[in-house]
């Protein structure tokens, strides 16, 4: 049989291919109605046949509600035309048939597929196809049809980009086509890698750019990769999701037959080339983008439900890939091998081995990354310093309980069912520890042992070592008494707990010392950067101080004690500077004293610091209502707008006053406000745009640093709160690279 065809012959053997997929006649009856096979294409068709324009079909993918029904239809409709044939006044072209024919054996048309609601949308790393599952739950043998299904769109967009008129190309030069773009994926390392801002260098660079790679790459499938880097040792580890053969066209392309049904072998084998270059790829691309890498471990896996099967597994030195043109013709068997991979040369076939390597191994993952940043001795170097705001890493701390933790859990090793024994054993914890808290700590326990007040047991002796102070106590009876609404005794006794602290002289702020809260250690790097004085000496409060002041704040305000109630949430604010919960109580208690300017700055002083979608979404959302008091409709509005963006049911949360609030808008202005609009709103009246570029910059200065330093504690949280704010698939990436903390 000839390379090529007629016109008439192929689009007669083409039409058999898809009829015999499709089987039923029936199958797809009535899907198709008024639904355009080639949305704005088909007006632009020749006397012969219809075109396909994958910008059109992306665009009306994108606009709907229902893509699947979508394509179903268009599958329906180029089968009508198909089978009309000769009459049909447009016939449909190769191409469509081509793209009908992979979505039908991706299974679309099946009537018994119960695919799931998914949306379509085109990332603007890969802008390629991405089918967005809307689901909670997706069944493997769903997973599977999706991936096909994005495939064929995939397949589709890549062969219009690649040939120069593909509505003319016959069957074979489409999927030859589609054959080469399999084959020639390991081209893109060297494009996608000039795509980054110079050579990635340290933690953040390096895993900034695996994953900017992942998602830039333009590949017929979807790519699911995880990675870990250990930059210091020059080492990345990538865990690939490979593609299934069963995912596989059913047609395939051979010399001398032209396009034939494709074996189980056959697809086999062009599915176990794929992967191997996919991990060829990664490495290649991972050492053109980081120079400090000298080798890349790479795992090509399956992930079921209930297994984890490796497919290869090879460690990729760059002295290795250096030899290679992954532009030109490579053999990705013979790459692998060389690299230590357990391969079967000779089938061409993958099949299950021992993976030899995982993610969390300390060679990728060293334990020193997660020491408690509370104890650490740690100097920072100038860089890293600038980029936290702060020379020493303990400077970076939140957790004023944490040498007491750290002594409790040495402590349970040693508690027995003996009270002597359990005196002895805090004795030699106050005399071992050169931590005078803890020392007090490990005393207390002692004479409440003694006098009978403690409970003899291990936990319980555990937990007052680290909780069992005077302050916590008192506020947790206060928290009590609040709960159940005695406001009158709450009061009371948050206030004789604060007495006691100002009597003891616990928190004296002497001259260049500042006795601080922090919930994050995002909120302390932002304090270290943006608001500590210079050469400020910051040290932590215990978290019950700051709850104290807040129980002390709220049943004031509850008694309409509003002086009082202003007074503690102003010291609230000043020992918990970066806490939205404390500022948004401040502003209330302003508000309901009728101090509505001082309650409107204390909201813009919020959301110039703000960089959590609550504290952003509350603050907008009550600025609204003190901007609709003051008369500002627009300004009312945009807050309102910029609140519903970020909190879920924002009415809901806002109660009555909000709703309120939205019919006087509503009949006040002309509807939404653009972007523009709400952003010229907010300056003119002066309230910040949260979050502000300010703290955008601090924040991506802080966590680059924090990774770099190799403080993964801080970096975590620096980078999970980046992904909260911003949403960017590659900076998700990098928070996915980072380790959680190791078994001790």
């Amino acid at each position: 049989m000839p390379d090529e065809m007629g016109d008439d012959a192929q689009r007669g053997r083409l039409g058999r291919l898809f009829a015999a997929l499709v089987g039923n006649e029936d199958e797809l009856a009535g899907v198709a109605d008024g639904i355009p096979a080639t949305g704005d294409s088909a007006a632009e068709a020749d006397d012969n046949t219809s075109l396909l324009d994958m910008e059109a079909l992306s665009r009306a993918l994108v606009g709907t509600v229902d893509p699947i029904g979508a394509l179903r239809g268009v599958v329906a409709d180029v089968r009508r035309r198909t089978d009309e044939a000769q009459g049909a006044p447009l016939p449909p072209s190769p191409f469509e048939l081509y793209l009908a024919t992979r979505l039908t054996e991706a299974g679309i048309a099946k009537r018994d597929a119960a695919l799931p609601a998914v949306t379509v949308v085109r990332p603007h790393t890969s802008d390629l196809f991405y089918l967005r599952v809307i689901d909670e739950s997706l069944p493997w043998v769903s997973k599977m049809e999706l991936l096909r299904i994005e495939a064929a769109l995939n397949c589709a967009l890549l062969i219009e980009r690649s040939l120069e008129r593909p509505n003319d190309a016959t069957l074979e030069e489409l999927v030859r086509c589609e054959q080469r773009i399999f084959r020639s994926i390991t081209s893109q390392a060297s494009r996608v890698a000039a795509t980054v801002e110079g050579p990635a260098l340290g933690e953040w660079a390096v895993r900034n750019a695996l994953s900017a790679g992942i998602e830039r790459l333009r590949l017929p499938y979807r790519l699911t990769a995880r990675f870990r880097v250990n930059v210091s040792r020059g080492s990345a580890a990538i865990e690939i999701d490979l593609v299934p053969p069963s995912a596989w066209p059913a047609t395939v392309f051979v010399d001398g037959l032209g396009v034939v049904s494709a074996t189980a072998e056959m697809r086999r084998r062009a599915a176990s080339d794929y992967n191997l270059r996919l991990g060829v790829l990664l490495a290649g691309y991972a050492f053109m983008a980081a120079p400090q890498l000298g080798e890349v471990w790479v795992a090509g896996v399956v992930d079921t439900a209930r297994n984890h099967t490796c497919y290869y597994s090879s460690r990729l030195s760059r002295s290795l890939m250096e030899g290679l043109d992954l532009s030109g013709s490579i053999d990705p068997y013979a790459v692998m091998h060389a690299a230590g991979a357990t391969l079967d040369a000779e089938n061409r076939e993958l099949g299950p081995v021992r993976q030899g390597f995982s993610l969390e191994d300390e060679r990728f993952c060293p334990a020193e990354r997660y020491e408690p940043v509370e104890t650490s001795e740690r100097t920072l170097l100038p860089v890293a310093a600038a980029g936290l705001g702060c020379s020493r890493v303990c400077e970076l701390g939140i957790d004023e309980a944490c040498r007491r933790k750290l002594a409790a859990t040495e402590l349970l090793r040693s508690l027995g069912s003996s009270t002597q024994g359990n005196v002895s054993a805090l004795l030699a914890v106050a005399n071992a520890d050169t931590s005078e808290d803890v020392r007090e700590a490990a005393m207390r326990c002692v004479r409440a042992l003694v006098d009978g007040t403690l409970e003899d047991e291990p936990l319980a002796i555990a937990e007052s070592l680290v909780d069992g102070d005077d302050l916590t106590q008192a506020t947790e009876r206060a928290r009590a008494f609040l709960v159940s609404n005695d406001m009158d005794a709450a009061e009371k006794c948050a206030l004789e707990a604060l007495d006691a602290v100002r009597e003891a002289d616990t928190y004296a702020e002497d001259e260049g010392v500042a006795w601080r809260a922090f919930g994050t250690y995002t909120d302390r790097a932002l304090y270290n950067l943006l608001l500590a004085p210079p050469h400020e000496r910051c040290e932590l409060v215990s978290v019950s101080y700051l709850e104290a002041q807040l129980i002390a704040s709220a049943a004031a305000l509850a008694q309409q004690k509003g002086d009082e109630a202003v007074r503690w949430a102003r010291r609230a604010c000043r020992t918990a500077p970066l806490s939205g919960q404390a500022s948004l109580h401040l502003a209330q208690c302003l508000e309901a004293s009728g101090r509505f300017d001082a309650a409107e700055e204390e909201l813009c002083r919020l959301l110039s610091l703000a960089h959590d979608p609550e504290s952003i979404g509350l603050g907008y959302l009550r600025m609204s209502q003190l901007q609709w008091r003051g008369g500002h409709v627009l300004a009312a509005q945009a807050c309102y707008q910029r609140a519903c963006r970020v909190l879920p049911a924002a009415a809901v949360v806002a109660g009555i006053a909000v709703v309120a609030l939205l019919g006087q808008v509503g009949s006040a202005s002309q509807g939404r406000l653009t972007d523009s609009d709400e952003e010229s709103a907010l300056k003119g009246a002066g309230i910040p745009i949260a979050p502000t570029r300010e703290v955008g910059e601090a924040l991506l200065g802080a966590a680059r640093a924090a990774l770099d330093a190799g403080v993964f504690w801080v970096a975590r949280d620096l980078v999970r709160t980046l992904c909260t704010l911003f949403r960017d698939d590659i900076t998700f990436g990098v928070l996915r690279s980072i380790e959680g903390e190791p078994d001790r």
